[in-house]
């Protein structure tokens, strides 16, 4: 009996092999060659599924966003309503750089190529775009009085910032998480009262 393939697995493998190798080397030494090799597969088969580099490139990217996503959605799991949400998905972005250092090498190799590729830059958009509706309802919903979008960007910069300085060993995630509960503090603190 012919073995069952299950094409939507193999796809996923080629494309995961694909985001190994941008995460170590950049999206430009990214080849049907080289992620074959990567994958440990025929050049030929991985053809079979992306028929030139570009199909890859999209559907690592759609990758890459389905695992961000499941990283911050596990974290925030349990968390106790607006505030406590808003907190455990920044804090999801911070530990990127120590719990899922792949995604973050990854995700920065198609900021590097956005700038000069539109399609590139529309998918890298698509994910920004959607993770700072998501913060912004969040700031709402935990301070009705704040600048919910302009307080997304700003928590977002942050955590993203903060993310990188664990990744690079500036920073231990205990210190990250300490930096972004004092910006975090910020958003109940009434207006023209000096914080901590």
């Amino acid at each position: 009996m012919p073995k069952q393939v299950d094409h939507a697995a193999r796809r996923a493998e080629i494309a995961q092999a694909a985001l190994r190798l941008c995460a170590r080397e950049g999206l430009a030494e990214v080849s049907i060659g080289r992620v074959a090799q990567e994958a440990g597969i025929s050049k030929g088969l991985v053809q079979h599924y992306f028929a030139a580099k570009a199909d890859l490139l999209r559907a690592s990217a759609h990758l890459l966003r389905q695992e961000i996503e499941q990283h911050l959605r596990a974290a925030s799991r349990e968390a106790d309503g607006p505030a406590g949400t808003l907190r455990r998905t920044l804090l999801a972005v911070v530990e990127l750089g120590a719990q899922a250092p792949l995604l973050l090498l990854a995700g920065h190799a198609f900021f590097a190529r956005a700038a000069a590729d539109p399609e590139v830059r529309g998918l890298y958009r698509t994910g920004g775009d959607m993770l700072h509706r998501e913060v912004a309802q969040l700031v709402a919903a935990a301070a009705p009085d704040a600048d919910a979008s302009a307080e997304a960007h700003v928590l977002l910069g942050v955590a993203r910032g903060l993310g990188d300085s664990v990744l690079v060993g500036e920073l231990s995630v205990a210190e990250a998480t300490t930096i972004l509960d004092h910006q975090l503090r910020r958003l109940n603190r009434p207006a023209g009262v000096s914080g901590d």
